[in-house]
């Protein structure tokens, strides 16, 4: 047993020395991407140190603690050169972090590590460097983090997490609901209680300073995303411009809020309801979660799995989908279950080789609608779509392997 559990940590030793050379290296040299969120990010951290105030003093589209990763590099420097390598360095640490909790998942399931460990690794080649120039893995790895304590049986612990995963980036709090349903079902209803008291005194802890300070800054972050129109990259635009190209009759783009928006009467209409489908639609998947977790209690080991479905229906449905956003997905990836999961791994890296010919290689082709960049476009979200009812269906049919809880 002891020999067994070395091999095993080469395991994660052998992945840990290639995302060395996947992060730092591949990503920006041979496989790399010019643009870039550091900037931001720097300028962003500059104003706090500077004694500015997020939301009050200066605009601020991300929740409070995202500030955190923003501000730890510019702690160390004023160059921007300097900030950019440790802010790399700050999300090779996170993806390193990933890397573990994948390998003492799959321990704890009593799978062989590789496969798992495989699965992340090459989830990150697919989506690429720009994984190193947003800062959407902090929330994706806390949000594998949550997971990880919540199978634990450390309950308290993953609902802090989520919480922390919420106020960095607000769609973990999509999750919430998925721990909710697994103590409904198994009456737990003392974690229930505790569990929600968390979750809400942890985020009002992160929020409230900002509340206090000026009530009313914080509607800005909410204006700010609920007045945007449908991004060009989404399920909405793919199947707008498509049929621009069928009738001869191309939908106008305009560029606010940081993207280029797909604008006409169809278009607005679509981004006018499209909160409406996505709240729809998350609803059927919670209801579909629940009768699944009602058959079987207990089911620790889908919980990874029903993260991942709940995010890419917000993906699928919402009327933004940058490229960034596939970062959500990646680290839930290697917790799929049962025979289909290689297949779905495999549609993912399609759809992340996809994407990034998308962005950064042909975005300028996409912006003049040219039919070639179009048809990628719509092949990329329909993948997604049928990503999306793989997860479901795998969870339907997913596998007997009992779970294995062990102790932290």
């Amino acid at each position: 047993m002891k020999e067994v559990v070395q091999s095993h940590k080469w395991h994660l030793v052998f992945f840990g020395v290639a995302h060395a050379v996947i992060l730092p290296i591949i990503f920006n040299t041979v496989y790399q991407i010019t643009f870039s969120s550091t900037g931001l990010y720097m300028d962003y951290a500059s104003k706090v140190l500077g004694g500015s105030i997020p939301y009050h003093d200066f605009a601020l589209e991300y929740p409070p603690f995202s500030m955190a990763f923003l501000i730890l590099p510019r702690l160390f420097t004023t160059s921007f050169s300097v900030y950019t390598v440790v802010y790399q360095i700050e999300v090779f640490l996170f993806d390193l972090l990933g890397l573990y909790l994948i390998y003492r998942i799959a321990r704890n399931r009593g799978e062989a590590p590789w496969k798992m460990l495989m699965a992340y690794s090459l989830a990150i080649l697919a989506i690429g460097p720009i994984i190193t120039k947003w800062y959407d893995i902090f929330p994706a790895i806390i949000v594998l983090l949550a997971i990880y304590y919540f199978q634990a049986g450390r309950y308290k612990t993953g609902w802090f997490l989520l919480a922390l995963g919420t106020m960095t980036k607000i769609y973990p709090i999509a999750i919430a609901p998925i721990l909710f349903i697994h103590h409904l079902c198994n009456h737990e209803y003392k974690h229930v209680w505790s569990g929600i008291s968390v979750f809400i005194a942890t985020s009002l802890a992160t929020i409230a300073p900002f509340i206090i300070i000026s009530p009313g800054s914080l509607l800005n972050l909410i204006t700010y995303h609920t007045q945007r129109g449908i991004q060009l990259e989404t399920t909405y635009s793919s199947f707008l411009l498509t049929a621009g190209k069928i009738s001869s009759s191309p939908p106008q783009l305009t560029f606010g809020a940081g993207s280029w928006n797909v604008i006409g009467p169809l278009a607005d209409n679509l981004a006018s309801i499209s909160t409406f489908v996505l709240v729809f639609f998350l609803l059927v998947t919670y209801w579909f979660i629940y009768r699944q977790i009602n058959k079987d209690k207990n089911q620790f080991r889908d919980i990874g799995s029903y993260s991942i479905l709940v995010i890419a229906v917000i993906l699928i449905t919402s009327k933004v989908l940058s490229p960034q956003y596939l970062i959500w997905l990646f680290p839930l990836l290697p917790l799929l279950s049962g025979r289909q999961r290689y297949v779905m791994w495999g549609i993912f890296i399609v759809i992340g080789a996809l994407t990034y010919y998308i962005f950064p290689l042909h975005y300028v082709e996409l912006i003049y609608l040219e039919n070639e960049a179009v048809a990628i476009l719509l092949l990329r979200n329909v993948l997604l779509v049928l990503l999306t009812v793989l997860i479901g269906i795998s969870a339907v049919a997913r596998s007997e392997i009992p779970t294995i809880k062990q102790p932290i």
